[in-house]
């Protein structure tokens, strides 16, 4: 396979989730920003996508080196982001045009009438509640050895009112805690193992390689996490704006290729998913290879994202699992 040279882009994304409110208002009119989603005249779509720098996207970055995207004639370019609730609307106005982020944060803007649609699922939780390279709760102080002992702690998560708050509140309520007996504060996620060393929080809810990071430094898991919310669940998206996508369907219908094929390659080669991590993070020599892969089966219907929409519901994020049919419509 041809390997495709592209300039990286580690800058944070500057809306941030407060900055989200404002970007709600934003109508089908939303333009392409900085020249971005235009296709040139031998059909090459040049495409941001706003990611975040965790282990869930590695099959895009593998994608990316291995030629996948470039031969759907797609040119892509990243840019991070802390997390959904960012990205979400920077997609909106045009700065990317596919994103990256937990379905949670999706279905809370589709109540709100983000004009937001789901394009490929992105990853799936593990089926060991105890071990999920996407979403754990790692806790380094010994007096906590059950998830009734968070009961008024102070946890990490990258963002509020998204997946990380559900995983949490509904591990909490099976094991008899309230939501509201404990108290979750925004930390970016490179920096939650530093957080809970020095005693910051009392524990982090946090993805790979993070999640080795502070196991390194005596953290150890606790029962909260994606997979505590169901199996193999399906929990994070690609998207795209809706004007975006009715104006450049055959863009999405590429990018949603390109994808398939990237997470597809990506679940029957976990080495070299490990090994891409080592292209967008600067972790310490052979952790890569210690790292718990989330699933990247790119199959997934209403039906299998089902349960974290009334999860979400549950959690009292949003009212109703109207949002998420809203949300597959294209």
């Amino acid at each position: 396979m041809s390997f495709l040279h592209r300039p990286h882009d580690r800058r944070p994304a500057k809306l941030t989730a407060l900055a989200a409110t404002a970007a709600l208002a934003l109508t089908a009119l939303a333009g392409c920003g900085s020249g971005e989603g235009e296709v040139s005249a031998d059909g090459v779509a040049k495409v941001k996508l706003g990611v975040i720098p965790i282990i869930d996207i590695a099959p895009v970055e593998l994608g990316i080196k291995k030629g996948v995207f470039k031969r759907h004639k797609l040119e892509v370019t990243t840019q991070a982001a802390q997390g959904g609730a960012a990205i979400v609307p920077a997609v909106v106005s045009g700065d990317f045009q596919f994103g990256y982020s937990n379905i949670v944060s999706l279905l809370i803007a589709k109540e709100k009438g983000v004009p937001v649609s789901m394009v490929s699922v992105g990853a799936r939780a593990s089926d060991d509640e105890m071990d999920d390279g996407s979403g754990q709760l790692m806790t380094a102080d010994p007096a906590i050895t059950k998830v009734a002992d968070l009961k008024g702690k102070k946890i990490a998560v990258n963002t509020l009112k998204g997946i990380n708050e559900v995983a949490v509140a509904s591990s909490l309520k099976k094991h008899g805690v309230r939501r509201g007996d404990v108290q979750l504060v925004e930390v970016p996620i490179p920096n939650m193992p530093a957080a809970l060393k020095d005693g910051q929080v009392d524990a982090i809810m946090v993805s790979e390689p993070f999640i080795s990071m502070a196991a390194k430094q005596g953290a150890e898991p606790l029962p909260v996490s994606y997979a505590s919310m169901g199996k193999k669940l399906p929990f994070a998206a690609w998207f795209a704006a809706e004007p975006y996508a009715a104006k450049n369907p055959k863009v999405v219908e590429r990018f949603t290729a390109a994808l398939k094929e990237s997470l597809t390659y990506a679940e029957n080669h976990p080495d070299e998913a490990r090994a891409a991590l080592n292209g967008y993070l600067k972790l310490d020599a052979g952790l890569s290879e210690e790292v718990t892969l989330p699933g990247w089966n790119p199959e997934a219907g209403q039906a299998d994202i089902a349960p974290l929409a009334q999860l979400t519901v549950d959690s009292g994020l949003i009212k109703s699992t109207d949002p998420l049919k809203e949300l597959l419509d294209r």
